[in-house]
């Protein structure tokens, strides 16, 4: 049966899939074996984009809160769909998800990479093998497709697509349904298309060329249409084609072209100057005669990637986490381009320029010039990889630590019966994945209004602290090490931090980071929201309690009409209680009624976005704008 399987042209292709997943999952797990898992395994941004897939399960709608607000604070939306239908499908937790994608992922990759070579099978099981191994060597490579981000479902879908566009040269017939693995490859982030679409204007441009018809320009523009019908529903869905991502950190196309060191650092971490090492064989199949046009075409599409991994910290800015991270699909890059000019580049080259029978200058022979040739090369190949080779090292930021913390808070808020919290930290992954607490992240990346607020290192006034204590006022406050530091002067020294919040558990950390030389020694903690605690005589736990006895829309109106008697008091609280239980009130249907309740209290742009904030994307803006007036007055 495998020898009929191994006899037809689709089955031999699926024998080699299957060989090639292997090769590289084999391969790959042999080497993360002798390395601590703690360095790498499900990093907390990782899981801040599965929290948004269990959001949109759970709740209905594209977030990380139970109770709101809609919010892309992911760049990485195929992962989260995923993530979303293998959550709905099985209930899979974020650390078991991670372990799968890992697994998955590089089963694929290994299989996408060996149909390269598909042409010589047992050449093509060796030269998967030598590359499985030196992308091993690769760091961040292999670090972070281990990480439980999207990386390892970038690698992946980078490959099927250079891999779909090759085929169609090779074979010069183009199947318009892979047009939809190109474009997923093109959203894996939602700043891939800025290396996928230089990839497709080559191959339109090649095609043309090469053929003489306009189905490549055509496929291209398939792929481009879908990209655009689904950045057209990100704008619908999220009123903004910008991702909260991008504002909170603070990304500006096009404004940080004088960080060149980073295109260089970028280069450098994943092996670009390898190519170097392999240039004279790309030289060689690009300047083949036309017959050979697919081979002419590689070089163009991974020298593309080249390009464009260099240029994003140009574009984008360095990387969130690691300098590394966005663009370690570039390691793949480079190691298939020595594979393919090997491949595709050796033969011909031996035989053209060294032949036994050729004199070269100096009367050497074509013989030994290859040998010393092949000498000088491989010891370029050695020294550069020896240069370049970085020790596994700790990738930001393990979860462990902050599933304690949650824990932590998990058990105070049930021994104060205060149901769903809202916690204010600068850690939202693993804490804003279980559900069980509304966040207000401190690293702006889940929370629209703080990520348009701006970083607290740069910004004036006191926007940032006026919607924490007079409005949204977090349950628990959490800091510790650079972000204590980074909020010494802001939040931690205002006048209703200090009054308004009692302090848990408080350590003296040392920091001796440059940016925080003013604070070398910050103050790390977790502090509480004095109103709500369970002995307290507040108004806003007595709404709390009366809330959890009988939830009923009428005893907000009535909670509201009174407190608003008080000319003084701006009255948030009632409107952070609703939201507080808004899961709830949306079960029992009562969004509309608590849209009329809040229609006119005196801080309603406010009140209206936490109420509407899960189904209107753009629901803060008017929020941040009463905000603001209200600071000004």
């Amino acid at each position: 049966m495998a020898l009929l399987l191994w006899n037809t042209a689709g089955g031999r292709a699926v024998c080699l899939a299957l060989a090639g997943g292997l090769i590289f999952l084999s391969i790959f797990h042999w080497q993360y074996s002798g390395i601590p898992k703690g360095l790498y395994e499900v990093r907390d941004d990782g899981v801040i984009t599965l929290s948004h897939g269990r959001n949109l399960v759970e709740y209905g709608f594209i977030g990380v809160n139970p109770s709101g607000e809609r919010v892309e604070g992911t760049s990485a939306p195929v992962q989260m769909f995923v993530y979303a239908a293998a959550y709905a499908v099985s209930g899979v937790d974020y650390a078991a998800f991670a372990n799968a994608q890992t697994v998955v992922c590089t089963f694929l990759l290994g299989a996408v990479f060996i149909l390269f070579f598909r042409d010589r099978p047992l050449w093509a099981v060796a030269i998967t093998a030598l590359s499985a191994l030196a992308l091993t060597y690769h760091t961040s490579f292999f670090l972070w497709h281990a990480s439980g981000m999207e990386n390892a479902v970038t690698h992946t879908l980078f490959a099927a697509a250079v891999l779909i566009l090759f085929w169609f040269a090779r074979t010069g017939r183009i199947q318009y349904e892979l047009s939809v693995v190109v474009f997923l490859a093109a959203i894996s982030r939602l700043d891939s298309i800025v290396h996928i679409a230089p990839v497709l204007a080559v191959f339109s441009v090649f095609w043309l060329l090469a053929f003489r018809d306009r189905k490549g320009i055509y496929f291209s523009c398939l792929v481009m249409a879908l990209w655009a019908a689904f950045n057209l529903w990100r704008y619908l869905y999220f009123g903004d084609l910008s991702s909260n991502t991008a504002h909170a950190q603070d990304i500006a196309l096009f404004s940080n072209l004088s960080r060149l060191s980073w295109a260089h650092r970028v280069l450098t971490a994943h092996g670009a100057l390898l190519l170097l090492a392999a240039s004279p064989l790309l030289a060689a199949v690009l300047f083949r005669r036309v017959k050979s046009w697919p081979r002419r075409m590689f070089p163009l599409i991974l020298g593309s990637f080249v390009f464009t991994a260099a240029l994003t910290p140009l574009v984008f800015g360095p990387a969130r986490l690691d300098p590394a991270r966005t663009t370690t699909y570039l390691a793949l890059i480079v190691v298939l381009s020595a594979a393919l000019a090997v491949h595709y580049g050796l033969g011909p080259a031996v035989r053209t320029l060294f032949s036994r029978d050729r004199q070269w200058l100096g009367g050497v022979s074509g013989g030994r010039l290859l040998a010393w040739t092949a000498a000088t090369v491989l010891t370029a190949v050695v020294v550069i990889a020896m240069f370049e080779h970085r020790e596994p090292y700790f990738l930001c930021c393990e979860v462990t630590w902050m599933e304690s913390e949650r824990r932590q808070d998990a058990e105070w808020s049930d021994r104060e019966s205060l149901p769903r919290p809202t916690v204010s930290n600068p850690d939202l992954g693993a804490r804003s994945w279980h559900k069980d607490f509304n966040v207000v992240d401190l690293g702006r990346l889940g929370s629209p209004v703080l990520a348009k607020a701006g970083s607290p290192a740069r910004r004036t006034g006191s926007f940032t602290e006026d919607y924490l204590f007079d409005f949204i006022a977090p349950d628990v406050i959490r800091l510790h090490s650079y972000w204590s530091c980074l909020f010494a002067d802001t939040l931690m020294a205002d006048a209703r931090f200090k009054a308004a919040y009692l302090p848990l558990k408080t350590r003296v950390t040392d920091w001796t980071q440059s940016s925080c030389r003013d604070h070398p020694e910050s103050l790390s903690g977790v502090w509480v929201w004095k109103d709500v605690l369970k002995d307290s005589n507040s108004l806003e736990r007595k709404l709390i309690d009366d809330l959890q006895a009988n939830l009923t829309p009428s005893r907000l109106r009535q909670e509201l009409g009174a407190c608003q008697a008080d000319p003084e008091n701006l009255c948030t609280y009632v409107a952070r209680t609703a939201y507080r239980f808004l899961p709830e009130f949306r079960e029992q249907g009562a969004i509309k009624e608590l849209n009329s309740i809040f229609s006119d209290s005196r801080t309603r742009d406010f009140d209206l976005y936490l109420i509407n904030g899960y189904r209107d994307g753009q629901a803060h803006v008017k929020a941040m704008e009463s905000i603001r007036l209200y600071h000004t007055e």
